[in-house]
């Protein structure tokens, strides 16, 4: 399975992408991701034109509230929007990056080569609409691409390019079978020594 190349267009300079890496894949998180905090946008605003409304009408504070919870109830999923409109991702064949911020800017950026685990999920809508979250674990921290289209190719490309970005191009294991039995044999003397 593959996917194209800066399937979301262009990197975002705020992400630091060297001269001599290739970018792989750029993407975002849905926008459907602001969904519950549409809905509770909504519930918000909707109460406060219930106050509007209702028996406290006709007090100054009744007015005030309602036009404090229609204001709260647009700033919730706006703020949401921002924020998802905001985050980029970038997988080059190096490095995992996500930039988030709205006003302020956040860039965690994951070397390949330090990717021990990397994995994908999907809820019931996800793989109904094919969107995830693609997780690479590394021991400064996890790095996730949070609501992308095609989780499985993303995760597959992090794969196919974690081989590759280790110190050994072959993959093959440093060291010779003698030196590695030896370094055996002295595990067992250690932990015999110990046991006594």
């Amino acid at each position: 399975m593959s996917i194209d190349a800066q399937s979301d267009g262009a990197v975002s300079e705020s992400v630091t992408v060297d001269g001599d890496e290739t970018v792989l894949w750029t993407g975002r998180p849905r926008l459907s991701a602001a969904a519950p905090a549409a809905l509770v946008g909504l519930l918000v605003a909707i109460a406060g034109m219930a106050v509007a409304v209702g028996p406290a009408a006709t007090s100054r504070f009744g007015v005030a509230i309602a036009a404090v919870a229609v204001l709260v109830g647009v700033a919730i999923p706006g703020l949401v929007l921002l924020s998802l409109a905001n985050t980029r991702y970038v997988l080059t064949d190096r490095a995992a990056s996500v930039k988030t911020g709205i006003v302020g800017r956040r860039v965690v950026r994951a070397r390949l080569s330090m990717v021990e685990n990397s994995a994908y999920q999907q809820s019931v809508t996800g793989s109904l609409f094919g969107y995830g979250t693609v997780t690479l674990e590394t021991a400064g921290g996890d790095v996730a691409f949070r609501r992308v289209d095609d989780p499985q190719a993303v995760r597959s490309l992090v794969d196919e390019h974690t081989r590759g970005a280790g110190g050994d191009a072959d993959g093959s294991i440093p060291g010779s079978l003698d030196s590695w039995r030896a370094v055996r044999e002295e595990v067992r003397l250690l932990r015999a020594t110990l046991d006594q």
